[in-house]
């Protein structure tokens, strides 16, 4: 284990596992949400960990206490007065210098403050990508930076630290006591949660996201911790910890009729604040336009370098998937007596092609495949039989694809050996599923026909066409707490999986005496396919 960090007697946690990483902490007020914040930031203070603070509501000047910490932005407590011409200025001086700044941003109104903190973290983000040192940015009441729904520049840059900063070793402790209201691709790819109370059933909602728990457990657990009490999640790991209280001042803390004196505060090197003028007189206004070029041409290479990173994991779900579907036509040709085998009448079968690497396509045993069940053929006996030449299907082994061997797929199932009763049931079922949204139709069908994988909302988005922001804030919660989709989450993000055979097993176990697991068999190959084929 690397230095350890005193955050909570429940908790083992060391300074090597919080670099590069996005941190969450959430919780309503009251609920202990900034004091663990702040525990944190004295944690990386006492090892002398570089960071900025974002402060809108002017409550962390109180780490001064015991911390050589730079205050800067306008109002109480700020030892220099910033703007946005030299915002950039000042978070270069802070990483190259270490210096832990707090960016008092209280007594802004909303327009300047984001012009002010969008110029200091491009500075930060460029200044990164050549230093490559751990540096950590913290966010109070985030939900106004990176607001779910809403795109902006500035929520745009605060979404690249957090998703995208660990190579360059910045790292974000995203704080807000609305989690409903913030970006959910930042909190569904935070690696580290600490999650405290809350009572708004939106934002309960998005803890059951979070949480691998049913609803009911989410909310009867969240409702029932104490001031100072969360929930830690980190990867596999789900506790109660209770986070130990500041031990600098709590200029955020609820007033009371009681008299609080602010303590003494340290105050910053004389060097640091001669440097922090500088930069304040205007050094950022005496750039050349070549500079500026160079700037802008660096932030397009950065986007530019982005995009072909999106592509290529696009392309790498794609061949994880290995799964497409193709229509292949059948002409009608002449019979030959000695080559010629009976098919079924005509029909286009769908036909799905898998990845076979290994397998030569001369090894592909020359047998008919059997065709798609087709109700509406089973009641035409009189419709005459098409003859298939061995041409034919040989040509049509021939034109598959280098990577696979195309197959037809398998006779579909109607279960009508099953008893009255239990086809009845299986017909409930469908039609209630036929009723829910199409987006709902789509990921059931979907991950049952692909069970047992499990997969990110990225590649069903890409395999149902619908929007993967759909998928995961619209995602069937009656079909998860009914039983037919698992989701979990992992270091990649939350997976969804069919859990088909288990909602069987639990569904019609009453029928379990009469038609035995065979049976069970035949309801869960019957669903399969019924639920695979709605659209």
């Amino acid at each position: 284990m690397g230095t350890p960090l005193s955050i909570s007697r429940d908790l083992e946690l060391d300074l090597e596992s919080l670099i590069g990483q996005c941190i969450a902490v959430l919780g309503i007020r009251g609920s202990g949400k900034s004091n663990t914040a702040g525990v944190i930031f004295e944690e990386l203070l006492n090892n002398n960990y570089p960071m900025s603070i974002v402060d809108i509501e002017g409550e962390y000047f109180g780490l001064k206490e015991k911390y050589e910490v730079l205050v800067v932005g306008t109002g109480d407590g700020v030892e220099i007065e910033i703007d946005a011409e030299c915002a950039a200025e000042i978070a270069e001086v802070s990483m190259e210098k270490n210096v832990p700044v707090v960016l008092d941003l209280s007594g802004f109104l909303s327009e300047e403050r984001n012009a002010i903190l969008m110029e200091y973290l491009s500075s930060l983000w460029n200044l990164a990508g050549t230093l490559r040192r751990p540096y950590v940015i913290g966010i109070e009441e985030a939900h106004e930076f990176i607001p779910q729904g809403v795109k902006t520049e500035l929520k745009e840059m605060i979404s690249r630290i957090a998703l995208r900063g660990r190579k360059r070793g910045l790292g974000a402790i995203v704080v807000s006591q609305r989690s409903a209201k913030v970006e959910k691709d930042v909190l569904s790819q935070a690696g580290m949660l600490f999650l405290h109370r809350v009572v708004h059933e939106v934002d309960m909602r998005v803890y059951s996201e979070l949480l691998p728990w049913r609803k009911s457990e989410v909310k009867e657990i969240i409702t029932s911790l104490e001031t100072g009490n969360c929930i830690f999640v980190n990867g596999e790991t789900v506790r109660p910890i209770y986070v130990r209280e500041r031990e600098t001042f709590h200029a955020g803390f609820t007033p009371s009729l009681e008299v609080v004196a602010t303590p003494e505060l340290k105050q910053v090197s004389a060097s640091i604040l001669e440097a922090i003028h500088r930069a304040r007189e205007g050094r950022g206004r005496n750039r050349t336009r070549a500079q500026e070029l160079e700037e802008q041409l660096a932030t397009l290479q950065e986007r530019l370098a982005e995009r072909d990173e999106k592509i290529a994991e696009l392309e790498e779900t794609a061949r994880t998937l290995g799964y497409i579907k193709v229509e292949v036509p059948h002409a009608a040709p002449s019979p030959s007596k000695s080559e010629d085998v009976v098919a079924p009448p005509p029909a286009q079968p769908v036909v799905d092609a898998e990845p076979l690497p290994r397998l030569e396509r001369s090894a592909e045993p020359e047998r008919e495949p059997e065709a798609p069940h087709d109700a509406a053929r089973e009641d035409s006996a009189a419709e005459p039989a098409r003859v298939v030449r061995r041409e034919e299907r040989q040509e049509t082994v021939a034109s598959t694809p280098a990577w696979g061997v195309i197959r037809v797929a398998p006779q579909s199932v109607t279960g009508d050996s099953l008893p009255p009763a239990v086809r009845r049931h299986v017909d409930r079922l469908v039609s209630r599923i036929e009723r829910r949204t199409l987006l709902e139709r789509r990921v059931l069908a979907f991950l049952v026909e692909h069970a047992p994988g499990s997969y990110t909302a990225s590649q069903i988005a890409a395999w149902t066409d619908c929007a993967r922001e759909l998928i995961e804030d619209e995602l069937p919660k009656d079909l998860l707490e009914a039983g037919l989709i698992r989701r979990e989450r992992r270091t990649d993000g939350l997976r969804f999986q069919s859990r088909l055979r288990t909602f069987v097993a639990d569904e019609f176990a009453v029928y379990l005496p009469d038609i035995g697991e065979a049976g069970l068999h035949d309801v869960t190959r019957t669903l399969t396919d019924r639920l695979g084929c709605v659209s």
